[in-house]
């Protein structure tokens, strides 16, 4: 199984910046108004280097920000505890997750486990800018299995570093470097995968650069572009939330809901605010237009159809929804994503106030647990794209980590 070590981290110097005015949500959950108002908040914040003008232009202002001290390193490698309070429907969630550094390897091996596909236009870019850098920004999020929730038993010596309230969220990030607790970890990942819950993509770029470096720098193992940073849960925390992707389609809403006929059953229609507090069932969707939200449910033969073609799959609300769309306008999701006809929204308000502002349709769909992630990926399946939210996100701009060809101080 791979090797999950500390590492010596950069990091914001807090002497001279805010840290609410540097960290930013992960670069592919925004949108470009977004965007700039992070940039604009501070010469600093961490967009300046994640989404540049510019790969060199991200090079310069990384060395200048290490010749400034903006940006420190920890010297003395640590493992990172980051916790996330933050309430859902009504419910308080206290979700904990260790920042490590985790050796890279191929997704055959399966020491690593997928679960989405990737498209070669995003690592191109994220790649190019490794190259130009020798940092990463932001952490993958990845999964381990702990059923009675062990590492969290251990109560090592730690301080904190940061506390960031964001959307009603509070980040709290601390440092542990106690010796006993470093090497306990370590031998803890020793029998474990990792699932990548987020960041198929960011990994697929870490795989590319790590072979674009060994070229440069020999395949010694404790070199620092074998590992990348990770952010890592348990799968078994109750705290873990796993929200589905929905969509919202550029099209006419009543032909689109008409073509659906055929494979759906209309339960009733409900008003906006009974959509948004509604919790579907895993055979059910939801339609929505500027004026109604309709509650559909597939037919059962046609479950069944798809059930006996992929059993595992068919868990799935968007996989199922996917393979009627197929049936339905004879070509897949994909054509309309390449023409920038659908969005991906995992708030549920989100997509009524969009489909209120845009028109269009949206599709709501049920969550599932991320156990069936976990089935999904041992079974070496992939999951359609955008099928996965993770709620919330962590903060790009939190931690960095140099992969620049130096050799690691682990203990």
């Amino acid at each position: 199984m791979p090797q999950v070590l500390p590492f010596s981290a950069w990091r914001y110097n807090q002497n001279l910046v805010k840290i609410e005015d540097v960290v930013a949500p992960p670069y592919d959950v925004v949108t470009e108004e977004e965007i700039s108002y992070f940039k604009k908040k501070s010469p600093y914040n961490i967009f300046h280097l994640e989404l540049p003008e510019s790969y060199q232009k991200a090079k310069e202002l990384l060395n200048e920000w290490i010749k400034s001290s903006v940006i420190v390193n920890t010297e003395a490698p640590a493992v990172y505890l980051y916790e996330l309070e933050f309430e859902f429907l009504g419910r308080k969630y206290l979700r904990k997750g260790f920042v490590a550094l985790v050796e890279l390897s191929d997704f055959n091996q399966g020491k690593i486990v997928p679960h989405e596909k990737v498209f070669a236009k995003v690592t191109e870019d994220r790649f190019n800018l490794l190259k130009a850098t020798g940092f990463q920004f932001s952490q993958i999020f990845g999964l381990y299995e702990d059923e009675n929730l062990k590492l969290f038993s251990f109560k090592p010596q730690k301080r904190i570093l940061y506390q960031v309230r964001f959307n009603d969220q509070v980040h709290t990030l601390y440092e542990i470097k106690d010796k006993e607790f470093l090497k306990l970890f370590s031998e803890f990942f020793k029998d474990k995968r990792i699932f990548i819950a987020d960041g198929h993509h960011r990994y697929t770029t870490a795989l590319k650069y790590k072979e674009y470096m060994q070229e440069k720098f020999g395949s010694e193992t404790l070199k620092d572009f074998n590992f990348t940073a990770m952010y890592l849960c348990a799968i078994e925390d109750p705290n873990l939330l796993m929200l589905p992707t929905h969509r919202v389609y550029k099209t006419q809403a009543e032909e689109f809901i008409k073509a659906f006929e055929k494979f759906v059953e209309v339960k009733k229609e409900l008003s906006q605010e009974e959509a948004f507090q509604k919790e579907l069932l895993e055979s059910e969707w939801m339609f929505v237009t500027q004026d109604k939200c309709i509650l559909v449910k597939i037919k059962k033969e046609v479950f069944e159809e798809i059930k006996a073609r992929d059993p595992l799959l068919a868990k799935l609300p968007v996989y199922n929804f996917l393979e009627v769309f197929k049936k339905v306008f004879s070509f897949g999701e994909e054509e309309l994503k390449e023409k920038g006809k659908v969005s991906f929204i995992s708030d549920v308000k989100e997509v009524l106030d969009t489909v209120k502002k845009e028109r269009g349709i949206g599709v709501i769909f049920p969550g599932v647990s991320p156990k069936v992630l976990k089935e999904v990926a041992l079974a070496g399946k992939r999951m359609p794209h955008k099928s996965t939210y993770f709620y919330p996100k962590i903060l790009t701009g939190m931690l960095l980590n140099e992969v620049s060809g130096k050799d690691l101080r682990v203990f």
